[in-house]
C-alpha cells in the first residue's frame, strides 16, 4: 500500500484525506491506495450484477429470466397475430401494438442471452456483449416501447376527447413510432460511452458505468433517465384522466334523464370497471418504472459492493422494468373487449380451445368408462348374491 506525501491531501483522489501517511477515502464507493476506483452497485448494468451474487442466486436468475422469456415471446406473439387482424391494422393503435409486439419479441431473445452471461461471465466475447451491445438495444427498444404506449394513450384522447376518426390513415402511426426509436436512440448514448471495465475490490474485472471517469455523459443520463420516467408516467395518468372524464360526463348526462334517482359515484365507478382497458396499462406501467427511479436515484447514490441486500434490491427492480412488455397481452388486449372478440377469431385461439375440448373429451370419456365399470361390477355381485 502506497502512502501519501507528507500528510496532505493532494496525492489522495475524488475527496480522499491522507491521515497518518494513509488516504481515507471521504466516500464508502472508493476505494484504492489513493481512493482512484470507483465501485458502486447502482452503477451495475443488470447482467453484472447478476454475476456479483451467489451462485444459488445464479440459479434463480435464470429461472425466473427464462420464465419472463417464455411468457413475454407468447404474450407478444398473441399480439402480433391480433394486431394483423384486418380491424386492427388498419388503425393506428394497431400500427402501435404490432411495433411493441414486435420489438418485445427481439428483446425477448436479447434477454435470453443473459442467461449466457450470467454463467460464462469469464469469457471475454461475453462480457463485451453484456457490458456494451445487449444492454444499449435492450433499453432502445424498452424506452421506444415507453413513448408508443404514451401514443398509443394519445391516441385515445383524440378519438374519445375530439372526436377523431378511428380508421384514419395510420401512416403518422408510422412515423411516431420510428421517432420514438430515434429519440431511444440518441438518449440511450451515455449508456454506451460511460461504461468501463473496471477492477473490483476482490481484483476481478466487472463493466460499470463510471460516470467518474466520463463526467459529461453524467447530466445527461440523469435527464433523459427523468424524462423516460417522469414524462410517459405523467402522460398516461392525464391521457386517461382525460378520456374518463370525457366517457363519464356522457353517462351521467344519459343517466339523470334515465335514472335521476342513481347516485354519481356509482356511475363514476362503474365506468370505471367497464373502461378498465384505459386504467391497466398506466398503472401496470407506473408500478413497474417508478421502483427502478426511486431506488436508484432517490434513495440512495452510493451503496459499497458487500452491502447484498441492495445489490438484490437493485437486481429486482431492474427485473420489474422487463415486466410491462413481457405481458404486453393482458395489458393490452384482455382488458379490451373488442381485441378479445378479434383474438377469439385467430387461429391461435382455434387451435388452443381445439386442444383443451379434445383434453376434455378424453375426461368425460374417461369418467364415462370408469362409472361404467363400477356399475358392471355391481350388478354382478347383485347376481352372485
Amino acid at each position: 500500500m502506497s502512502s501519501c506525501l507528507n500528510n496532505t491531501n493532494g496525492s489522495c483522489l475524488n475527496g480522499g484525506k491522507c491521515i497518518s501517511g494513509i488516504c481515507i477515502c471521504s466516500n464508502e464507493c472508493f476505494y484504492g491506495d489513493r481512493c482512484q476506483t470507483y465501485y458502486n452497485i447502482l452503477s451495475l448494468p443488470f447482467s453484472s450484477a447478476m454475476a456479483e451474487d451467489t451462485s444459488d442466486a445464479h440459479i434463480v436468475y435464470i429461472m425466473l429470466l427464462t420464465l419472463i422469456v417464455v411468457i413475454g415471446l407468447l404474450n407478444n406473439i398473441v399480439c402480433i397475430i391480433i394486431s394483423t387482424r384486418e380491424h386492427i391494422r388498419i388503425t393506428a393503435n394497431g400500427v402501435y401494438i404490432f411495433v411493441i409486439s414486435t420489438s418485445g419479441v427481439i428483446r425477448k431473445l436479447f434477454l435470453q442471452t443473459v442467461v449466457l452471461t450470467i454463467i460464462g461471465y469469464d469469457s471475454s466475447s461475453l462480457r463485451t456483449w453484456s457490458c456494451y451491445v445487449n444492454p444499449y438495444i435492450s433499453l432502445v427498444i424498452a424506452y421506444a416501447c415507453i413513448w408508443i404506449s404514451v401514443a398509443i394513450a394519445t391516441e385515445r384522447v383524440l378519438i374519445e376527447c375530439f372526436n377523431m376518426e378511428l380508421y384514419e390513415t395510420h401512416r403518422h402511426a408510422i412515423m411516431i413510432s420510428i421517432g420514438c426509436f430515434i429519440y431511444s436512440s440518441v438518449s440511450n448514448l451515455p449508456r454506451i460511452f460511460a461504461r468501463e471495465f473496471i477492477l473490483k475490490p476482490s481484483g476481478e474485472s466487472i463493466c460499470m458505468y463510471d460516470y467518474i471517469s466520463h463526467p459529461e455523459w453524467s447530466i445527461s443520463d440523469t435527464v433523459f433517465s427523468y424524462i423516460n420516467v417522469i414524462l410517459p408516467c405523467a402522460a398516461h395518468l392525464i391521457c386517461t384522466g382525460c378520456v374518463l372524464t370525457t366517457i363519464v360526463r356522457r353517462k351521467i348526462l344519459i343517466c339523470k334523464n334515465s335514472q335521476p334517482q342513481q347516485r354519481l359515484h356509482r356511475i363514476w365507478l362503474r365506468q370505471l370497471y367497464v373502461h378498465r382497458d384505459f386504467l391497466v396499462p398506466p398503472l401496470f406501467l407506473i408500478f413497474c418504472l417508478l421502483p427502478n427511479a426511486i431506488h436508484g436515484h432517490l434513495i440512495a447514490s452510493c451503496i459499497e459492493y458487500n452491502n447484498v441486500t441492495h445489490l438484490r434490491l437493485h437486481i429486482a427492480c431492474i427485473f420489474l422494468l422487463h415486466l410491462p412488455f413481457a405481458f404486453i397481452c393482458l395489458v393490452y388486449i384482455y382488458p379490451n373487449q373488442s381485441y378479445r372478440k378479434e383474438f377469439r377469431q385467430t387461429w391461435f385461439y382455434r387451435a388452443l380451445c381445439c386442444g383443451l375440448s379434445r383434453k376434455d373429451k378424453k375426461k368425460v370419456q374417461q369418467r364415462y368408462q370408469l362409472t361404467a365399470k363400477l356399475t358392471l361390477s355391481e350388478l354382478v355381485e347383485k347376481s352372485s348374491s
